[in-house]
């Protein structure tokens, strides 16, 4: 009969076999304790962070990728997991494998990482999916930026993807827009999925074609303006995140144009709030 693994102190014991388990928070919290082998990487906070938002948010599914542990019982791969459902207060069900050799430790996690652009397999999928990031950002309603940005999980892209479609719908026309303009195609993207669930959507095209070849735009036109603020060089005013700065400017010119409205000047600073697309349901 095989002998459980127990390091001194913990309460709960690992499964003398390969099994799906419902790990609960204090079961994660006890493996962090007394089976996290000095030896593993440093805890990053916004890793855990992730797991942690799809953990609540119902998105974290069970998968084969398991928590390994090694035959003295200490964790191999898994520690961020297991923070994650310790400050979820959520139960999780993963495939836990015991007794596992330590000498894999070092090729664990080595693999090339799935993105949000493998999964969706699309043209132009890594802009759809750097799109379906702002968007997901901007959900949580910070009004001073997109400080969630870095923290958007692979399930929450492919989630706020399917919530919006309409970031696929102009991806070639601002794959060619950024060829003469280098308005980042994301950002561009997150407005346009925007823009077309309001009454401007049919402007939509000749907003593209007109940032495109750039012919006949009269001075103070919004496309104008965005045109050569990019094919310029965004520079950072007041201490503006690039990202941030480069979705502000692109809605102050989207709402310019859909208004109908001229422009003096394109700007926007950290010390502006971050504009929303005018016309969309929800947005001040």
């Amino acid at each position: 009969m095989s002998t459980p693994l127990e390091p001194s102190g913990s309460a709960f014991r690992l499964p003398p076999q390969p099994m799906v388990m419902d790990v609960t928070p204090d079961m994660a919290s006890d493996w962090l304790s007394y089976r996290n082998h000095p030896k593993n990487r440093p805890l990053s906070k916004s890793v855990a962070g992730k797991y942690q938002a799809d953990m609540e948010s119902g998105r974290w599914a069970l998968t084969p990728e398991g928590l390994i542990f090694d035959t003295d019982g200490y964790i191999i791969s898994g520690q961020h997991r297991l923070k994650a459902v310790a400050n979820s207060g959520k139960t999780i069900e993963f495939w836990v494998f015991p007794g596992e050799s330590r000498d894999i430790f070092d090729v664990v996690d080595q693999g090339y990482k799935r993105t949000a652009a493998h999964v969706l397999r699309v043209p132009h999928a890594v802009s759809i999916a750097n799109a379906s990031r702002h968007l997901a950002a901007l959900a949580d309603g910070d009004r001073w930026g997109m400080p969630r940005y870095p923290k958007i999980s692979t399930p929450e892209i492919l989630e706020t993807y399917r919530a919006w479609p309409e970031v696929a719908w102009y991806a070639t026309e601002a794959a060619t827009v950024y060829g003469t303009t280098h308005i980042p195609i994301g950002a561009h993207l997150a407005v346009l999925a925007q823009a077309a669930r309001t009454e401007h959507i049919g402007r939509i095209q000749s907003w593209l074609d007109a940032l495109h070849t750039g012919a006949d735009l009269p001075p103070g036109d919004a496309r104008l303006l965005l045109r050569n603020r990019f094919q310029a060089g965004v520079q950072v005013i007041g201490g503006a995140n690039r990202r941030d700065l480069a979705y502000a400017l692109i809605v102050k010119a989207w709402n310019a144009y859909a208004a109908g409205e001229g422009l003096n000047l394109l700007r926007w600073t950290k010390n502006e709030v971050m504009p929303r697309v005018g016309g969309l349901e929800g947005a001040a």
